[in-house]
């Protein structure tokens, strides 16, 4: 019986990651004006479907706005909360974790009673029936593109790397190579957390060499800094998702087929 209940929980809990993995959304709030003044984000959030999941990006310049994610009643009347609650990097990424209304203004000056803030309404994630299993024979594609991030520009300052990675498709195997002058700029490998907030990791940690290659080796979320300075605030920084690999299942074989004799 203790075994039948952990295999029911086992299941369960796969499917709930496979639901949030397939279907998480990315919404930069605001779209291409970003989180600024005189924008209607009720307007920008009408029609839009959020789920536990998404993510919300908050785009601005650093130190001309900030996030606060508060309640209703804070929300109504534009009070702000302590500074040490504000997400302050220029590119906050707020995961929705739970179903529910959630709100969000500015804290900056009046910008909240001017209309810088959001209401949204999110909705528990549905979950799929279980995929059916594979077919006996399903080989790799080839895969292992290689991606210069940032492309002619490399790794760099004033480089928008989201909008670099919109349009591409990442797969499990394909690489990303980060170009810069070394000593200029470096690599990290860091969480969601350490991303939004711009933690620096140990300096070991760090690649260096000027021209990083980091093969992309399972999927899901990745995230990528730059340690020196205040690089990472000032939008040195890359988030992607990647993908499984692409996959293919070979011709079926119905026996020997004869040659046509050259001509």
């Amino acid at each position: 019986m203790a075994t039948n209940k952990w295999g029911v929980i086992f299941v369960a809990a796969t499917i709930a990651a496979l639901a949030t993995s397939v279907s998480a959304k990315l919404f930069t709030v605001g779209d291409e004006k970003g989180w600024t003044l005189n924008f209607d984000y009720q307007a920008w959030a009408k029609d839009k479907v959020f789920v536990v999941g998404d993510q919300l990006v908050f785009k601005y310049a650093t130190g001309k706005h900030n996030v606060f994610r508060v309640n209703g009643t804070v929300f109504q009347q534009c009070i702000i909360p302590p500074t040490n609650e504000a997400l302050t990097s220029g590119y906050d990424v707020i995961t929705l974790a739970t179903p529910g209304r959630k709100w969000y203004i500015c804290g900056v000056g009046k910008h909240c009673e001017y209309g810088l803030k959001l209401f949204i309404n999110v909705l528990p994630q549905s979950y799929p029936s279980p995929p059916p299993p594979p077919p006996p024979l399903v080989y790799p594609a080839p895969s292992g593109k290689v991606f210069v991030v940032g492309d002619d520009k490399g790794w760099t300052l004033n480089f928008d790397y989201q909008a670099w990675a919109m349009g591409k498709k990442f797969y499990v195997g394909d690489k990303l190579v980060f170009r810069y002058p070394k000593g200029i700029h470096n690599v990290f490998r860091v969480d969601g957390t350490s991303f939004q907030q711009c933690i620096i990791p140990a300096a070991y940690e760090a690649l260096t060499s000027g021209y990083d290659v980091i093969t992309l080796q399972t999927p899901g979320r990745k995230w990528y800094i730059c340690g020196v300075g205040k690089h990472c605030q000032m939008g040195l920084k890359l988030f992607i998702n990647v993908l499984p690999y692409p996959t293919y299942v070979p011709p079926p074989y119905h026996g020997t087929r004869k040659l046509a004799p050259p001509s």
